[in-house]
């Protein structure tokens, strides 16, 4: 099942930018901040800075990137619930590249991404069978107050050939919330493991080998006398 989500008691201070471009905001990399976009709100988006170590305090929470908190903008009397709209992060060194916020509007619902937990000991996998997590993520959109940031799927009771969709899952999830997602979308499958196919795959690809080598042309290593005056 979800769990509604309580709104963090954070607050985060961000400077409005007024520089942009690739040079200002290299240098904010190097002084610890981040630069971002404030969205939402029926306002304009307003380019700010934020500081690094705020953030990965903000991911800390149990909700993650789906923390609601509130965002003060320095030098000005905004103060609003916000929230992580998206997160870019260098693959390399893990330092954060830009952050769009958006801010949080009581009654309006918001589109965020929610993880899969699987829990239980799968009955098919305890009787030979293994499970294909094909979709760990999906969209849902979701009123404010009713925030959380992943579903529970209980295997205990699955066997072999079981599978579960979007549309099984409707159930799980708070009331004004909604999936973004076909229903008829697999989130896992119980199968027995593939090792008869990968043993035919391996026999075919011997006969290939086989059928290659017999009929290549055989190497010519060189020529007799008989042959170098036939050639003349």
């Amino acid at each position: 099942m979800a769990t509604t989500i309580e709104t963090a008691d954070i607050t985060l201070i961000v400077d409005k930018r007024e520089d942009k471009g690739t040079n200002p905001s290299g240098r904010l990399r190097a002084e610890g901040r981040v630069p971002a976009v404030l969205y939402g709100g029926g306002i304009p988006p307003v380019p700010i800075s934020v500081d690094d170590l705020a953030v990965r305090e903000i991911l800390k929470q149990e909700a993650g990137e789906n923390t609601i908190f509130l965002l003060k903008l320095k030098g000005t009397t905004e103060e609003r619930q916000a929230m992580i709209k998206e997160l870019q992060v260098d693959p390399i060194s893990g330092k954060f590249i830009h952050i769009d916020f958006i801010r949080v509007t009581a009654g309006h619902k918001l589109n965020v991404t929610i993880r899969i937990d699987l829990i239980g000991d799968c009955a098919g996998v305890r009787h030979g069978g293994r499970i294909d997590f094909q979709s760990r993520d999906l969209q849902v959109e979701v009123l404010p107050r009713h925030m959380f940031d992943h579903v529970d799927v209980d295997t205990t009771d699955m066997e072999i050939g079981d599978v579960v969709t979007v549309a099984d899952l409707e159930d799980k999830i708070p009331e004004s919330a909604k999936f973004l997602e076909d229903p008829s979308r697999v989130i896992l499958v119980v199968e027995l493991p593939r090792l008869v196919e990968e043993e035919e795959e391996e026999e075919l690809e011997g006969l290939e080998d086989l059928e290659t080598e017999e009929g290549a042309e055989p190497e010519v290593i060189g020529k007799g006398k008989e042959d170098e005056e036939a050639t003349e």
